[in-house]
């Protein structure tokens, strides 16, 4: 049990809001034998730091840096050393309307696994040629792109991730990773430059494409294809005739599905195992596929897909037993699920006694 004063409400704070940061700083200090640091940039936060790269700066190797949502984005920043940058959760409803946001961030300086998780970005990818190997992005939003474009950019895992980019946009690049993978995300875009060191495995690709073959990979090069298996291509216009990528290499599926809402079927796709023209049955899509956190992509009892990985497991954002959640909350991190306030009448002077429920995803 927690509590707090009254007072607290005077510093323009309010103090529901000072509760649940309390709440989950105490938590992520508990889980973890680094510094945490906190940043948020909300006037009279109370937290240690306003921005995100004042907090960079003052972290070693190895720090966590959680940032709090906020009305207001976070200042473009550069990570330049092995740190842990931790957001609530990417879907606004999880703090009444707020995000942890910022629109650049950066791998600059060395930063080899580096972990990014839980934050809305607008872009996040290297600044200089510099090592940025085995960054970890994982449950995060991007709304522009994801890109290995240069440096030392090898074994990163993205996993996890919405990215919400339009379908002609790319919203991963893999210019010069070797052995990335590219596992469980919601992807509205396209991913370029992939070669045969990458990994594509169970995600969801909706696209809505206008008309004739959607390119799901552009400037594919490499003298074998990339390893494409276990993944839903989803689209939503009528026009759409099939699946096709540019590039040198022609890209072979193993154990996909694809499915068009309305029209005729789609070109079957080359490789072995392929689910094509397959409805998924996705458990609950109440107005549109693209209502992203109104929907449950899981799977009904019945489902083509169930069981049909390569692995023996399921096709699509919930295989390989990840625990793909539609609000981006960081695994292995405590989270509020339920607060009870015990006396809602506080005199001056007297504590607010607040009961909290938390859970974490494993």
């Amino acid at each position: 049990m927690e509590s707090t004063r009254p007072t607290n409400q005077k510093k323009g704070i309010g103090l529901v809001q000072i509760i649940l940061m309390s709440f989950v700083f105490l938590l992520t200090l508990t889980v973890s034998a680094q510094t945490v640091h906190t940043v948020d940039n909300r006037p009279e936060s109370g937290a240690q730091f306003q921005q995100i790269h004042q907090a960079v700066a003052a972290a070693s190797p190895g720090d966590i840096i959680y940032v709090h949502p906020s009305p207001t984005n976070y200042e473009n920043t550069t990570i330049n050393k092995t740190i842990t940058i931790i957001g609530p959760g990417h879907n606004p409803a999880n703090y009444n309307g707020l995000r942890a946001s910022i629109n650049y961030l950066y791998l600059g300086g060395n930063s080899p696994n580096t972990v990014i998780s839980g934050m809305n970005i607008l872009y996040c990818g290297p600044s200089s040629l510099i090592d940025a190997s085995g960054l970890h992005f994982i449950n995060n939003r991007v709304t522009s792109g994801l890109g290995a474009n240069s440096g030392t950019v090898d074994d990163w895992i993205v996993e996890g991730n919405y990215f919400d980019a339009p379908y002609s946009a790319s919203s991963i690049s893999a210019n010069a990773a070797n052995n990335m993978k590219i596992q469980n995300n919601v992807i509205e875009g396209r991913i370029i430059n992939l070669n045969h060191t990458n990994i594509v495995t169970n995600n969801l690709f909706i696209h809505a494409a206008p008309s004739g073959d959607a390119q799901i990979f552009s400037n594919v090069s490499s003298i074998t294809s990339p390893i494409v298996t276990n993944n839903m291509f989803v689209f939503t216009d009528p026009d759409i005739t099939g699946v096709t990528n540019t590039g040198t290499t022609p890209v072979t599926y193993t154990n996909c599905l694809t499915w068009k809402l309305g029209g005729a079927d789609l070109a079957a796709l080359s490789g072995t195992g392929n689910l094509d023209n397959t409805d998924p049955s996705f458990n609950s899509i109440p107005t549109n596929l693209y209502d992203f956190y109104n929907n449950d992509y899981s799977l009904q009892g019945g489902s083509a897909a169930i069981g049909a990985a390569t692995d023996g497991g399921d096709i699509g954002i919930f295989g390989r037993g990840f625990p793909f959640d539609t609000s981006g909350r960081p695994h292995s991190m405590p989270y509020p699920t339920e607060m009870t306030i015990l006396n809602t009448v506080v005199q001056p002077g007297q504590d607010l006694n607040v009961t909290f429920k938390a859970t974490q995803k494993n």
